[in-house]
C-alpha cells in the first residue's frame, strides 16, 4: 500500500457532482471514478475549476455522501480530483467487493534534501568540540561528502564548530563542520564546511567501497505488513459501516 492509509482498487462508476467553485459559483457535473478507498476516491473528467479544501456532494445512484477535495490535478479530458469522505452516507452493496483486492501502489521515492548521498558505515572518529578541552571519540553513524551522523552520550549545541578527524581504514583525515543537529541518545549530525579536494576524493574513494545504502524504509517485512493490515481491518470492522466508498 505504500504510504497510503487504505487500499484502492480501480473501478469505474459514473457519478453527479455537484458544489460551489472556487469563483462561489454553484455547479453539477458528471464525473467518473478512477478509484475508490474505504474514505474515499479519486474522480476525473472534472471540468469545474475545484481547489484543495473545496467541499463537494458526490451522488453515485442513490448514495450521496460529502467530500472534501484534497488535491487537484490536469488532465486531458478535465481535472483528476482526490476526495476524501467527510461525514457518514450510505452505499450499495454491489460495490462491496472493490475494497477487498490488493492495493500494490507504492509512492515513488523522493530527492532527500542532502545536497549529497550519506552512506551507512561505521568509522571511529575523534571529535574536537570548540571551546571544550577534551576531545570526544565517537562513531559514525552514517558518513557522505557534505556531512555525517555520530553516537554521542551527550547532546552538542546546534551551530558549534567542530573539529573531526576520521580514521578511513589505514588512512586519517580531519575535516572542519557545524553541528546541526543533536539529541542525546540519538546522536549528532554534523554538516562538513572545509574538505579539500584530497580529502574528498579520498572519502569518496572509500564510501564507494565500504560504504552502503541506506534501506528503503518504506519495504518492511511482509510478516510486519501483513499483520498491520489485518489489525486495520480489526479497528475498521468496529469503527465503519459497510460501505466501501462513502463511510
Amino acid at each position: 500500500m505504500g504510504c497510503r492509509r487504505q487500499s484502492r482498487t480501480a473501478t469505474t462508476l459514473h457519478v453527479n457532482l455537484c458544489g460551489t467553485d472556487a469563483q462561489g459559483r454553484a455547479f453539477i457535473e458528471r464525473a467518473r471514478t478512477l478509484n475508490v478507498s474505504r474514505d474515499g476516491a479519486t474522480i476525473e473528467g472534472v471540468r469545474s475549476n475545484l481547489q484543495p479544501g473545496d467541499t463537494v456532494v458526490l451522488r453515485c445512484e442513490d448514495n450521496t455522501g460529502r467530500f472534501r477535495v484534497i488535491w487537484t490535478d490536469a488532465a486531458a479530458d478535465g481535472k483528476r480530483v482526490g476526495l476524501a469522505r467527510i461525514v457518514t452516507a450510505s452505499y450499495k452493496d454491489q460495490a462491496a467487493g472493490v475494497i477487498e483486492q490488493q492495493d500494490d501502489y507504492k509512492r515513488p521515492r523522493v530527492h532527500a534534501r542532502r545536497k549529497t548521498q550519506r552512506y551507512e558505515c561505521e568509522v571511529a572518529a575523534e571529535l574536537h568540540v570548540k571551546n571544550v578541552k577534551i576531545p570526544m571519540w565517537v562513531t559514525t553513524m552514517n558518513l557522505g561528502e557534505g556531512g555525517c551522523g555520530v553516537q554521542t552520550v551527550v547532546s552538542v549545541p546546534e551551530n558549534t564548530e567542530v573539529n573531526a578527524a576520521f580514521w578511513l581504514e589505514d588512512a586519517k583525515i580531519w575535516v572542519q563542520g557545524v553541528v546541526v543537529s543533536s539529541l542525546y541518545g540519538l546522536g549528532t549530525g554534523i554538516r562538513f564546511t572545509g574538505l579539500s579536494k584530497a580529502v574528498r576524493e579520498q572519502l569518496r574513494e572509500f564510501l564507494c567501497r565500504k560504504g552502503a545504502l541506506p534501506a528503503d524504509r518504506r519495504k518492511l517485512d511482509e510478516a510486519v505488513v501483513e499483520q498491520q493490515m489485518e489489525d486495520d481491518d480489526n479497528i475498521l470492522e468496529l469503527i465503519l459501516p459497510e460501505s466501501p466508498l462513502y463511510r
